[in-house]
């Protein structure tokens, strides 16, 4: 029998439109986050720093992530319902989840929780984070352990993961990590204990300064846009293919990071309020990196290109903010 096709249901991809809407119209986040430093592209980590370009994510995206915050959920209250653990997703002294800082505030993170009595090191503080993954990378993750054992394993399944552990232990003063990874709903799951390692987090709190202090785009991870961390890059069509970032101090030549996470801008000498980083002004000349292609020519308020095509182009020229 032949399959018949499948039509739409126009009201469920109407719902699925607007779940688009309400969530890509989140802005950006105004420091860069522990969970992201491991990513491999120095680049990536400095286009999302600078707000070079917006994230959209179709709604299949959404709803996995939405299905990982509500499977995280799940997870920590199954812990909690042992009595033999002691569990805190929040601070007990604040209410708030736990939170990290470093660099004047323009790099932080927050970790799920830390968790006390386990069975495999009953009297040790372990730092707790709950990831939700697909049937997949679970079993990715099995093959793993299977392979270099479970201390080794999250390094090797992982290196946005394992970077996100090794700061926060380091952060929390603490020499063990728990992840508990879960299939979606957390019908499945697995725990994986890893080690501190200082170097390690040493190299990445390194890296994170050198690239919040930038002043220019660092080296590409590669020259071509099919490149499979490129591929599925938010910042690939600016990275590659000569498209303009958005328009907002963080871009802005004029603009770097100010202590207690903030911003200054040189052109009107004054401290920028993240909102006010968004809105950009008139003034706003982008940093040259920004632009592939060579400045040929500048004034006081405006700075001439010639462009990979050869076209003239002249970014600002206002003069009144």
């Amino acid at each position: 029998m032949v399959a018949l096709p499948q039509i739409p249901d126009p009201t469920l991809a109407l719902a699925d439109r607007a779940l688009e809407t309400a969530e890509n119209s989140i802005p950006h986040r105004p420091y860069m986050g522990m969970s992201a430093i491991g990513a491999e592209c120095d680049r990536q980590l400095w286009y999302g720093f600078r707000w070079a370009s917006p994230k959209r994510f179709d709604a299949a995206t959404i709803k996995r992530f939405h299905d990982g915050h509500a499977t995280e959920a799940v997870a920590v209250a199954r812990l909690k319902s042992v009595g033999e653990l002691e569990v805190h997703d929040l601070h007990p002294e604040t209410g708030r989840q736990f939170g990290f800082e470093d660099f004047e505030g323009h790099f932080r993170g927050h970790m799920d929780g830390v968790i006390l009595g386990l069975l495999q090191a009953p009297k040790t503080w372990h730092v707790l984070e709950i990831k939700a993954v697909s049937d997949a990378k679970f079993r990715e993750l099995e093959k793993a352990i299977e392979k270099v054992g479970e201390k080794l394993a999250l390094r090797a399944w992982n290196a946005t993961y394992y970077a996100q552990a090794v700061l926060y232990m380091d952060y929390a003063d603490l020499d063990r990590h728990y992840m508990v990874v879960c299939t979606p709903g957390a019908r499945r799951w697995m725990s994986i204990r890893t080690n501190a390692d200082p170097k390690e987090a040493k190299r990445l709190r390194a890296r994170a300064q050198a690239i919040i202090a930038a002043q220019s785009a660092p080296t590409k991870i590669s020259e071509s846009p099919g490149w499979y961390i490129c591929r599925w890059c938010d910042h690939s069509a600016v990275c590659h293919e000569g498209a303009l970032a958005e328009n907002n101090c963080r871009t802005c030549l004029h603009a770097t990071p100010a202590p207690g996470g903030e911003w200054h801008c040189a052109r009107w000498d004054k401290g920028l309020a993240v909102a006010e980083q968004r809105a950009g002004c008139p003034a706003h000349l982008y940093l040259p990196s920004l632009i592939q292609g060579e400045q040929i020519d500048a004034g006081d308020d405006w700075v001439e290109y010639r462009l990979k095509d050869g076209a003239i182009w002249r970014d600002g020229g206002a003069t009144q903010c």
